[in-house]
């Protein structure tokens, strides 16, 4: 979330090792969700299915309580939706996870269940489900994914069409005061290059060049997160 996106590689690829050399089913468990999650985060559709067939496979030789099974379908499913199949599976399995477990990792879930729902061209239902999913937040405060569920919305109001221009624009700048406040730089970035795309599309060039400026100068260099390239090349454009 820090932007930190090459040392977070390289501490899930040392969790998963050390979890290997436990030979710990649960700990296993819980180092694959954990780098399925991150996959999942920063939308790498060749590794959650790696990470979450390998939970899988340990849930099923060892028979872990539902959680875990859950987890694992939601992540599977998810790979699917990404083909246009699987939302039902994405809604079962949360929805099973709900009845198990209390919050935890619900608001990714979540949001990313209304991103399917949305992309399969109900948007009503996946803003509707991630409008409860942030009011949810007032009650867990689970809000470490507040931001990206903000700039989520956005997308879902642009698919809608119509005048949810004005709406989109406020659920980034949402977006992005809440990643300022928790220094979560890679959820800045991914909503001030949303932002300032639609500023561009608006014509407002000197809008989109000052809120994405400061969102660029000073994230980690890295080739694991195509956002950076993307929004260092429309700045390099915007500027004059």
């Amino acid at each position: 979330m820090l932007g930190w996106i090459d040392e977070a590689l390289r501490l899930a690829d040392r969790t998963l090792a050390d979890a290997k050399s436990a030979a710990h089913a649960p700990t296993t468990s819980y180092a694959l969700a954990y780098a399925a999650l991150l996959a999942l985060v920063r939308y790498n559709p060749k590794a959650v299915p790696t990470y979450s067939q390998a939970m899988a496979d340990i849930v099923s030789r060892y028979d872990l309580p539902a959680p875990f099974s859950s987890i694992t379908a939601f992540f599977q499913s998810w790979t699917r939706c990404l083909r246009d199949e699987g939302e039902a599976e994405m809604r079962r399995s949360i929805g099973i996870y709900r009845e198990q477990v209390s919050v935890w990792l619900l608001a990714s879930f979540e949001a990313a269940l209304a991103e399917a729902e949305a992309r399969a061209g109900d948007t009503d239902a996946g803003l509707q489900r991630l409008d409860g999913a942030l009011a949810e937040l007032e009650r867990t405060e689970e809000r470490w994914y507040e931001a990206e569920m903000h700039r989520i919305r956005c997308e879902i109001l642009l698919k809608r069409g119509g005048a949810n221009t004005a709406a989109a624009g406020q659920s980034l700048q949402t977006a992005i005061a809440i990643a300022q406040s928790q220094k979560a730089r890679s959820f800045e970035l991914r909503a001030a290059l949303s932002l300032a795309k639609l500023y561009r599309a608006a014509t407002r060039d000197a809008d989109a060049h000052a809120v994405l400026a400061p969102a660029v100068e000073g994230f980690p260099p890295t080739q694991q997160f195509s956002e950076l390239a993307e929004a260092q090349a429309l700045l390099a454009a915007l500027s004059p």
